[in-house]
Formats: C-alpha cells, sequence, structure tokens
C-alpha cells in the first residue's frame, strides 16, 4: 500500500473506534451465545451408558480374538540343535557350559624357542 492509502485506512479505523458500540456487550454476548448449539455436559462416556457397554463389548472381543490367536508355546530346543554348528578343525575344543553356552577352545603348539609365556 502506498502511504496515502494508509494514512486514509488508519484515519478511518480510528473514527469507527472511536463510536460507541451499538449493541451493549451483555446483550451482544447473549445473542452470541445464543447462535451457538447446547454443549454437552460430562465426556465422551457421560452422555451415553450404551457407548460405555459397547466399548466394554468391543476390548473384550479384542481380548478373545488376540487369546485365540495365540501361538502355541514352542518346544525349547538345545543351543547345540537350534544352530548349524560349523565344522570344527582338529586343533579346536568345543565345551559346552550350560545348555545354551558354548565354549570354543583352540589348542596350539608349543610357541618356539625365545619366547616366553
Amino acid at each position: 500500500m502506498k502511504d496515502s492509502e494508509m494514512d486514509r485506512f488508519d484515519e478511518a479505523l480510528r473514527v469507527w473506534a472511536d463510536q460507541a458500540p451499538q449493541t451493549p456487550a451483555d446483550e451482544a454476548a447473549r445473542q452470541v451465545m445464543a447462535r451457538l448449539p447446547e454443549r454437552r455436559r460430562g465426556g465422551w462416556f457421560a452422555g451415553s451408558p450404551l457407548r460405555l457397554a459397547t466399548a466394554g463389548a468391543g476390548l473384550a472381543l479384542l481380548l478373545m480374538i488376540g487369546w485365540a490367536t495365540l501361538p502355541e508355546s514352542p518346544v525349547r530346543l538345545f543351543a547345540s540343535e537350534e544352530m548349524a554348528l560349523p565344522p570344527l578343525s582338529d586343533d579346536v575344543v568345543l565345551l559346552w557350559l550350560d545348555s545354551e553356552t558354548p565354549l570354543y577352545l583352540t589348542v596350539a603348539t608349543p610357541a618356539t624357542k625365545g619366547v616366553s609365556r
């Protein structure tokens, strides 16, 4: 906007703002509230017990479906049966510490002279 247009707008806004309101504020508020739809009181479940019953039935249905589709408990296999063990060379010894923990030991030839351990 040009400065002259802005000045005219500002002056018109001041004139409008200086006018007394045609309707008192409390009457205007009542008119606005009368036009709005009536607001329901309470939360989502407060209006109808049917909503609560529907939500409960839906939750029960979900629980039953979940229970019915649970897989059977798997049979626990030993670790040696679960994984394919690589072939061991002659210098490797495999010890099982428990049913799930393998321990691989490498057997080396004695070191040459001059090297201490």
